[in-house]
């Protein structure tokens, strides 16, 4: 096996960063907004765009390869690209992420140094450095939302364009006859509804209290979110754990056609459970049919296009990172993302206004990046990824 290179490692985790960092930018955006796109249809976008742009690494030299192991892999990737969809789009960008991020790097510490035994230099400072990190990573996502929660706990009667509290909102959803006579489904539709939107008017307030209906029962959607969140980052943190197993020279780049393929399959399949449950539910195949959300490719293709392309471009780079510096550092430092998207909430979403709460932020980003460097520094003993 060849010699771990660190450098092209880590330029590789930088590039993941950028692109897990960004692409959750058009999910996020005007267009899925306007349309409120189902997270399995974003993340069905995504899942093309991983599986078109995997073949472009032919075009670097890389052989086609296939293994199965990248069908595992879709498994963990895309219910947890879902969940994560939901959480960005019910919970916020910036603490959706800080929680997946957080999640990821501990279950990618627990498979690369504890599982795998991925060598450090010092096994106490590579669990500091984690814990660093997850610490840094907490105080990003506390200080992207902030504003956000103050505004929250501001006196309902303050609230103008809302004057009905909680309970009266539960009730005027629940009793309202358009949204029971709508399927429930796992993974419903987003926190922000168009007020255009026929029996869903009080769905929502400007405090973010929406409620949803899962299975008959009623949640808030942002506390959905936030366990969305965790169930991404600890399902989907293990998505890259089944390329140890490949065999030959399906690690690495080589891996990444039967990432994408793989993900593609698991999306299908995923589509026709979902067909399948709600013709069962229904007990009619066409009314099955006509209650599965829209593509909305006229709106959609560009915004899902783009996200699956910058998701894309981020799995390569972790898929390189872990090759080049072990799953207990590859992937954990690609989760450096969580500045480049608390860098898109501050200035260009502008989540946060507050110049103390933004300081907070930054000292929060200077820890994990130095957790990330510090645990880099401990696992770079001779032998490289242990595997």
């Amino acid at each position: 096996m060849a010699e771990p290179n660190l450098v092209l490692g880590w330029f590789a985790a930088f590039v993941g960063a950028i692109g897990f960092g960004s692409f959750a930018v058009p999910i996020k955006g005007d267009a899925a907004t306007k349309v409120d796109i189902d997270p399995l249809v974003m993340q069905s976008y995504k899942s093309l765009m991983c599986f078109l742009t995997s073949w472009l690494v032919v075009l670097l030299g890389q052989q086609v390869t296939f293994t199965w192991w990248g069908v595992i892999s879709g498994l963990f990737w895309v219910p947890g690209g879902a969940f994560n969809i939901f959480a960005i789009r019910n919970a916020g960008l910036a603490i959706s992420q800080g929680i997946v991020a957080s999640s990821i790097v501990m279950v990618s510490f627990i498979w690369g140094h504890i599982i795998f035994k991925e060598p450090a230099k010092s096994q106490m400072m590579a669990y500091l450095a984690v814990w660093l990190i997850m610490a840094g990573l907490y105080g990003m996502s506390h200080y992207s939302t902030s504003d956000w929660v103050d505004a929250d706990e501001l006196p309902r009667s303050s609230d103008h364009e809302y004057n009905f509290d909680e309970d009266d909102e539960q009730d005027a959803f629940l009793n309202d006859d358009s949204a029971e006579n709508q399927p429930s489904h796992p993974l419903e539709n987003s926190l922000e509804i168009s007020p255009a939107s026929p029996g869903r008017e009080k769905q929502t307030t400007t405090s973010g209290r929406g409620v949803i209906v899962v299975c008959g029962k009623t949640f808030q959607r942002r506390n959905l979110g936030l366990l969305s969140a965790l169930l991404c980052g600890t399902w989907g943190g293990s998505c890259l754990v089944p390329m140890h197993y490949s065999k030959g020279d399906t690690g690495g780049l080589g891996y990444v056609i039967s990432f994408g393929t793989g993900a593609l399959l698991v999306t299908i399949l995923i589509w026709i459970f979902r067909f399948l449950y709600m013709v069962v539910k229904l007990k009619s195949i066409k009314e099955g049919y006509s209650v599965l959300p829209s593509f909305h490719f006229k709106v959609m293709w560009l915004p899902g296009a783009t996200a699956g392309t910058l998701w894309s471009l981020g799995n390569v780079g972790s898929i390189v990172a872990v090759q080049q510096l072990g799953q207990g550092v590859g992937y954990p430092a690609s989760q450096a993302a969580l500045l480049v998207a608390g860098l898109w909430g501050i200035f260009y979403y502008r989540e946060v206004t507050k110049p103390k709460t933004i300081i907070k932020w930054f000292v929060s980003a200077i820890v994990t990046i130095f957790g990330i460097l510090l645990l880099g520094y401990e696992s770079s003993s001779a032998g490289g990824p242990g595997r």
